[in-house]
């Protein structure tokens, strides 16, 4: 027999199927799909659907939490719904506005006009429900902003580079109008790795193929702090399937086109794939010779990320979680990287046999660690060889960086005027928040948990806490503050101060030597007159 519990969630259910099959009714009689189309206009709340304003009101107003849960389904298909008091209440546009804002690290002169003229020619780009695109935003004051975002209620913000004049303005100025400062930005998709994750592909992600991002984070944080002496970097989660690094030094943010282009190309090892995926190109920088590998040359900065990273995690979590060494096509791409026949010859056997690992006092081993494993024996047996193939050096580590390595959207770090995806917005598909991630600590972070909340879950955390004026710190949201203030934004802070000290006592340097040559100027008239 079913209990009421029962047929009081099946009531529930059965509502908001009903308002969903109305929404999709009301969609079907427009005439035309709204065009993708690009705006500076202000779209107020006129232009929200009714049905928009009827799901709102039943999530703020209801306190049945099965209600609330039969909402989550809808939430995937319309989470602009959501975004209105998610801007009122939770996105913290007060951080965001000063962090982009770089307080005392922007100009020479270090005036409130001279920070306000700075932060007024910073662009913001919103993405209104339709596709609509308003871009050349630009704020004077935090204010204004949150006020912005509460009417136009936006899915995504994007921010792009601070240009030469206020954006707003732009017509007026002509070809003088340009970006002159931007934050050095990295973007890492998990698509990008389609060829080599097993688990899932597209859009999917799953804790098996995650830690290739964690992996990145290790990899490339490193290399910027070490090799380039960036110290102020903020890791986000992109609220679906992969990263983002902004990289916030003044000196990273004055880099041209082509400084940045030299960085990106610094860290783009993996080139892509050839044969319909078959044959992976990897620039490991070698060196010349035919002992280029064994005389050490590989780059100083790949070796460490080889042996600290990238060979640990292949060995203890990548092929295992991928299964890389079990499936055909795989293991042929693999077998295609080792240019021994003898070596690959060992390994098909083994793959051919089904042939499997013995138990052991220590356990079970993982089939595919135990394969590799054999390959790597094998070709530290033909190195040992009389005659020495030396090609064969460097195929064990061609074939990791091929598959684990950062792989880059070149692009989008290349260009000062590229636009990114703002902190702390919510992923129109998903309804994650793009939360900072602490890079010391990245493999502790899970984008499937409260590390990563949703809007729907953080509105109804904060309705619990709503007459406390720390209701946000006491939300999901709360960790993420904390990661974006410990990890980021206290450290650039003193940065920022520091760098504002030292400006004035230049300017006051500057001033003292005018003055004391203006006075000796006038002392030595004096004397002619």
């Amino acid at each position: 027999m079913k209990s009421v519990h029962h047929f009081k969630r099946e009531k529930v259910i059965s509502r908001a199927n009903a308002r969903e099959r109305e929404r999709v009714a009301l969609l079907k009689k427009k005439k035309k799909k709204p065009a993708m189309t690009t705006t500076n206009e202000t779209l107020g709340e006129s232009g929200e659907r009714k049905e928009d304003v009827k799901r709102q009101k039943l999530m703020e107003d209801d306190d049945d939490f099965e209600k609330n849960q039969a909402l989550v389904k809808e939430e995937a298909v319309d989470v602009h719904s959501l975004m209105r008091p998610y801007y009122a209440h939770i996105f913290p546009s007060k951080q965001l506005f000063e962090w982009l804002s770089y307080e005392g690290a922007t100009s020479s002169k270090e005036s409130r006009k001279d920070q306000q003229q700075f932060i007024q020619n910073r662009e913001f780009c919103f993405t209104l429900k339709g596709e609509i695109f308003v871009r050349y935003n630009s704020y004077q004051d935090e204010k204004s902003l949150r006020k912005d975002l509460k009417t136009k209620v936006p899915g995504k913000i994007d921010i792009g580079p601070v240009f030469s004049h206020n954006p707003k303005n732009r017509l007026a100025y002509g070809g003088s109008f340009k970006p002159v400062e931007r934050e050095l930005v990295f973007d890492i998709d998990m698509t990008d790795y389609d060829d080599v994750r097993t688990c899932c592909d597209q859009a999917k992600i799953c804790p098996k193929c995650w830690p290739l991002m964690n992996c990145a984070v290790k990899v490339l944080d490193v290399g910027l702090r070490e090799d380039f002496g960036f110290e102020h970097i903020l890791w986000v989660y992109s609220g679906r399937r992969g990263i983002h690094a902004w990289v916030c030094d003044e000196r990273a943010r004055k880099l041209s086109d082509e400084e940045r282009s030299a960085v990106a190309e610094y860290f783009s090892v993996f080139k892509g794939v050839e044969g319909g995926g078959e044959k992976k190109k990897t620039n490991l920088s070698f060196g010349s010779g035919k002992r280029a590998w064994g005389g050490g040359k590989m780059h100083p900065r790949l070796e460490e990320a080889y042996w600290k990273v990238l060979k640990p995690f292949w060995e203890k979590e990548f092929l295992p979680a991928q299964k890389l060494m079990e499936s055909k096509k795989h293991f042929e791409t693999i077998l295609s990287m080792i240019p021994d026949a003898n070596v690959r010859q060992k390994a098909e056997f083994d793959f051919n046999n089904n042939k499997m690992p013995t138990v052991s006092r220590d356990g079970d081993i993982d089939v595919n660690t135990w394969r590799w494993q054999r390959i790597v024996k094998a070709v530290e047996d033909e190195l040992r060889g009389p005659k020495v193939n030396w090609d064969l050096t460097s195929c064990l580590q061609r074939i990791i960086f091929s598959h684990v390595y950062p792989r880059l959207d070149a692009e989008v770090s290349k260009h000062m005027n590229h636009l990114l995806k703002a902190p702390f917005c919510v992923h129109p598909k998903t309804g994650r928040v793009c939360v900072p991630i602490d890079p010391s600590n990245c493999d502790a972070f899970d984008p499937f948990s409260s590390d990563a909340p949703k809007v729907h879950e953080l509105l109804q955390e904060y309705k619990k806490f709503g007459a406390d004026e720390n209701a946000v710190k006491k939300t999901a949201m709360g960790k993420a503050l904390e990661t974006f203030e410990r990890c980021f934004w206290s450290k650039l802070k003193v940065a920022n101060e520091e760098e504002k000290k030292k400006k004035m006592m230049m300017n006051n340097n500057v001033l003292n030597e005018s003055n004391a040559l203006n006075k000796n100027s006038n002392a030595a008239a004096d004397m002619e007159f």
